[in-house]
């Protein structure tokens, strides 16, 4: 079973630490795209009183884009805004507990969301972009690649906090999730 569980995780890192290193990469990429354009958009009114009428779309798309990329990578970190107050005091197989539940709560909404996101990008074939013409299908495709990964990173801190319960290292929790970023580097 323990050997199971670890050859598991081996898996689920082996696959989401490039994904959210990716996701990380691609999302500032995005951000410099959206900071450009934003930039190009300001200096297009300042200057020559036009407005690019593209500019907002191509920054909004790219911030929803990058924060979605950058997601996995968030949630991997344990980067995400916690409220502590209520499991500070709690023992640690308490602890343990609450971040499987929690974990497992989190895949089972990124699952849903994933089912739902099909339906999502297909109803965006029917839906082109005014300013830049494309389908928005293209815009909406992002969506089931984010919660892909978002629930593979579920699974890993799931079975990483599962490990940790079962051979007895419960010093390592955080809330709900596991530094699972400060492991790859230990190793």
């Amino acid at each position: 079973m323990n050997r199971t569980l670890h050859t598991a995780i081996r898996a689920l890192e082996a696959v989401n630490a490039p994904i959210a290193r990716w996701g990380l990469s691609f999302s500032a990429l995005l951000l410099g795209v959206m900071l450009a354009v934003a930039l190009a958009q300001i200096l297009s009114r300042t200057l020559f009183n036009h407005t690019l009428d593209w500019a907002e779309d191509v920054a909004r798309m790219t911030l929803v884009w990058s924060a979605l990329l950058a997601a996995p990578l968030g949630y991997r970190s344990a980067g995400h805004v916690a409220i502590t107050a209520f499991i500070e005091g709690l023992p640690p197989r308490l602890l343990c507990f609450v971040g499987i539940l929690v974990n497992l709560l989190i895949g089972w909404i990124c699952l849903i969301f994933l089912l739902e996101s099909f339906a999502f990008v297909e109803r965006g074939t029917t839906i082109t972009s005014t300013a830049l013409g494309i389908s928005m299908a293209w815009i909406y495709a992002v969506v089931p690649v984010a919660l892909t990964a978002l629930l593979l990173v579920s699974l890993e801190a799931t079975l990483r906090l599962l490990s940790d319960a079962i051979s007895g290292q419960l010093s390592s929790l955080l809330v709900g999730v596991v530094p699972v970023m400060q492991r790859d580097e230990e190793r």
